[in-house]
């Protein structure tokens, strides 16, 4: 069985994500306090002023890196010493196309009018909420969200190391990401932190397989988000029609969102 990666300690953690002007180790209640304030005073003035900049995940355990959960089943299970073709993203796809053969998903996306090819990512978001191995990672909008799935099932910890200690409260905010890698299309269009609805100028999911070129590229994750307004036309604010939260309904008292990583090993914090 494969091992997933993990950070030995709190000083290894610390190379990748203590570049901030937050304290990366909160020990104390006092500190905790100056922290969550600040954290939530600023995401609710900025949601306020310029949208859903923000975003949170909570881990109730430090020492794991930020992989999906189809990344810890092809790592553990060693899927690519056996599957052909070793290509990630096609694994996943042989997923989807099972699940598109059930029955009740058939009736739910003839429903909504879905097209065949329109379906990839609103069933990910489906298996995504039953705990099946997805390429998305749940994020929310909320700090006291992230907080609650942080310490829902802690417990005091017996272990010397250090990072044994502690859960993390992971902060993206998407104002700051910068274009990271190249599309492989011939055009070296920088990839930038987005949302993925905008690949498709019909405001439809991309089909899965317009992402295989992707895992043997530099960077580039997508964020899929039912919550953001885009200008369409005359720069009024619309709403989309929702694609993710028809299907997982937990989404939306949770104020959710997923991040989509192509790649078969390579944790968020990497790209």
């Amino acid at each position: 069985m494969g091992q997933l990666p993990f950070y030995k300690n709190l000083n290894k953690k610390k190379e990748s994500f203590a570049k901030g002007s937050y304290p990366f180790k909160i020990d104390t209640v006092q500190e905790f306090d100056i922290w969550y304030n600040v954290i939530k005073n600023l995401s609710i003035k900025e949601a306020n002023e310029t949208g859903t900049n923000h975003m949170f995940r909570g881990m109730g355990e430090a020492k794991y890196k930020l992989l999906t959960s189809s990344q810890r089943f092809w790592i553990t299970n060693e899927i690519e010493q056996w599957w052909q073709p070793k290509c990630y993203l096609k694994f996943i796809q042989h997923l989807v196309d099972i699940a598109k053969e059930k029955t009740l998903f058939k009736r739910v996306f003839d429903y909504y009018g879905l097209l065949p090819e329109q379906i990839d990512f609103p069933i990910l978001s489906i298996l995504q909420h039953y705990e099946a191995p997805t390429p998305l990672m749940d994020w929310t909008y909320n700090l006291d969200v992230a907080l609650f799935f942080a310490t829902e099932n802690t417990s005091p910890s017996f272990s010397i190391k250090d990072i044994d200690q502690y859960f993390s409260i992971y902060h993206i905010d998407k104002e700051k990401q910068r274009p990271q890698g190249k599309i492989e299309n011939g055009n070296n269009r920088p990839i930038e932190f987005e949302n993925l609805l905008r690949r498709n100028s019909r405001g439809l999911f991309p089909q899965l397989r317009s992402f295989y070129s992707f895992e043997s590229g530099e960077n580039g994750v997508f964020y899929i988000s039912d919550f953001e307004e885009e200008n369409i036309q005359g720069n009024v604010p619309k709403k989309k029609k929702p694609i993710t939260t028809f299907f997982n309904q937990n989404i939306i008292p949770q104020e959710g969102l997923f991040i989509f990583n192509p790649f078969p090993e390579k944790p968020l914090e990497d790209c």
